[in-house]
């Protein structure tokens, strides 16, 4: 049986009404770019970050150096948890709860949750009603001008997301994480620091690579499989596993196992 068949293809979204561009767009002029392609649209008039912790937290920080002139936008964040924020300075508190916000004209939310299964879970519940997701690409990242990001992603300072690659819905590439050419990463993929994608490399939906990890050229990371930190995937990994060592090995999930 063929390896890669047990896969399903990944889920690309439309570009977002926020300026992010199809592939093979001449590169933009001057050193502004990499902000103002990946900037609110005009009718923004407040950004909510979805998840207080320490990920939502690094968020906030990343969208006002991106958007310096916007910053104050950032209006507040979502969590379940009031007490969340106790003892960090943010200049912001926590608004609602996920389950009690209701979008109001001109909210524009940052996903700031760092497990895929409850970023796909909370993000598919606030969209139902209506709500709509910023893209984020920090200017301190490397993004090329051919590569698609989907709608609701970040990019972390020194990514990189190289030429022809993809990311899904609400990917994650966190500080120092890359994409070699032709690389795609799922909806909702969460790539930690450092966590490599060798060129064609391809992780399908809500896959986590944890820190340092890599996918050698050309390998499928399939659906909902997590690859441990500095673990070196090889061979092709079926959906539902997790990879660890060097060579990866691969195993079911527990989590997920009978399901």
């Amino acid at each position: 049986m063929d390896p890669t068949s047990a896969f399903p293809s990944v889920s690309l979204c439309d570009t977002h009404g926020n300026g992010v561009q199809e592939p093979n767009t001449p590169p933009w002029k001057g050193s502004s770019w990499p902000a103002g392609r990946y900037d609110p649209p005009p009718d923004c008039q407040r950004i909510v970050i979805v998840g207080a912790g320490g990920f939502g937290r690094e968020v906030q920080q990343w969208a006002r150096g991106a958007w310096p002139d916007r910053a104050s936008l950032v209006g507040g964040f979502l969590s379940d948890d009031p007490r969340r924020l106790d003892g960090f300075t943010t200049g912001v508190g926590i608004l609602s709860t996920v389950q009690d916000y209701r979008p109001l004209e001109g909210d524009y939310l940052l996903l700031g949750i760092g497990v895929p299964y409850s970023r796909r879970r909370v993000a598919d519940h606030l969209m139902a009603l209506g709500a709509r997701f910023l893209t984020l690409v920090h200017p301190h990242a490397v993004v090329a001008t051919t590569a698609v990001i989907g709608a609701g992603s970040i990019v972390c300072p020194f990514a990189v997301v190289s030429d022809s690659s993809r990311l899904g819905r609400c990917v994650l590439v966190n500080y120092h994480a890359s994409l070699g050419h032709d690389a795609i990463a799922g909806d909702y993929a969460v790539l930690s620091p450092y966590a490599t994608l060798g060129g064609g490399a391809r992780v399908e939906d809500e896959v986590f690579l944890g820190l340092h990890a890599s996918v050698g050229p050309a390998i499928t990371v399939g659906a909902r499989s997590k690859v441990s930190a500095n673990t070196c995937v090889l061979s092709n990994t079926p959906i539902d596993s997790i990879a660890f060592g060097v060579p990866g090995r691969i195993a079911r999930r527990v989590d997920v196992a009978g399901a």
